[in-house]
């Protein structure tokens, strides 16, 4: 990261902190209040889900081979993220695997942005806990972007 005075050998006290406070939003969000339908004409009030609902939801679903021909797969995939992010710390233990780490922080990513499609096609309203799941996974994967580059670890 251009400017960080903080690093040592690539290992960027900013990022481990990025990734630290991002992975502690990441974990508030599941006792939040994530998603809510839309309210219908009927006066009827809408169902609200907390994080770790939504999250076991999606797991269990992802059992049910009919849910993948449908317009619920998207939200599916957005319940592999979790199990992803625990992948994605674990390598992080190991710093030689950069290329599989940025392989499954794209595959988040790439997972978070079918989320947001999913809720454009099926009447879901994101709320607290949604979107702080969703920065607190940008936050540790983040980590991935501030990293130097050996140039400049060589004029250090």
């Amino acid at each position: 990261m251009p400017g960080c005075k903080c690093c040592e050998k690539c290992k960027c006290k900013c990022a481990i902190f990025m990734r630290l406070l991002g992975l502690c939003v990441y974990a508030v969000s599941f006792f939040l209040p994530a998603v809510r339908e839309v309210a219908g004409p009927g006066g009827d009030a809408p169902t609200v889900l907390r994080g770790s609902r939504c999250a076991w939801i999606t797991v269990v679903n992802s059992l049910n081979p009919q849910i993948w021909h449908s317009k619920y797969a998207l939200a599916i995939l957005s319940g592999w993220i979790n199990p992803l992010i625990v992948l994605y710390l674990l390598l992080l233990i190991f710093p030689v695997l950069v290329w599989p780490r940025r392989i499954v922080a794209g595959a988040m990513v790439a997972f978070l942005i079918g989320t947001w499609a999913f809720f454009y096609i099926y009447p879901l309203v994101p709320l607290a806990g949604h979107i702080l799941w969703s920065v607190g996974i940008l936050m540790v994967v983040a980590g991935e972007l501030m990293r130097r580059k050996k140039a400049e670890l060589a004029v250090d």
